[in-house]
C-alpha cells in the first residue's frame, strides 16, 4: 500500500486542453479542464512512449487519485485529443497563479495502489 502524496506538495493547478477537432481553417479547437491540487515535478528522464519510442521528459504531473479535483479519464482524455488531431496540452500554475510553462502531453502513467485495486495517482509525461 502506497503512501498518500502529502497534501502540502499539492499546491498547484493544471489547465488540461484537449483537442476537440480542427475548424475550416486547421485551427484546432480545445475544451479545457481545470485540475486542482497537483503537483509539477521538473526531470529529465527517458522514457518508452505507446507508439515504443523513447521521449526525454521535461517536466511529470502528479494527479492525486483522491485528493486532485476533478476526476478525469486522461487516457481517454488523450487518445480523443490525439483523434481529433492534436496532442493533449497543459498549463500548469502555482498556488500565486504564475504560470510555470506550457507542455504537451506525452505519456499518461496510472500508478496503482498494491493491493487495492484503485489508482493511487497518475503520471502525466510532459514536453
Amino acid at each position: 500500500m502506497l503512501r498518500p502524496i502529502p497534501g502540502a506538495l499539492l499546491g498547484d493547478v493544471a489547465v488540461i486542453r484537449v483537442c476537440t477537432g480542427m475548424d475550416a481553417w486547421q485551427k484546432a479547437t480545445w475544451q479545457e479542464y481545470r485540475v486542482q491540487r497537483v503537483h509539477l515535478q521538473s526531470t529529465n528522464e527517458t522514457r518508452k512512449s505507446k507508439e515504443n519510442t523513447e521521449v526525454v521528459l521535461r517536466s511529470v504531473l502528479f494527479i492525486d487519485g483522491v485528493r486532485s479535483t476533478p476526476r478525469l479519464d486522461y487516457d481517454a482524455l488523450a487518445a480523443q485529443s490525439q483523434a481529433a488531431g492534436k496532442p493533449m496540452r497543459c498549463a500548469v500554475f502555482d498556488a500565486a497563479g504564475r504560470q510555470y510553462g506550457e507542455y504537451e502531453v506525452l505519456t499518461v502513467d496510472p500508478v496503482p495502489d498494491v493491493p487495492a485495486t484503485r489508482v493511487h495517482h497518475i503520471e502525466l509525461g510532459l514536453v
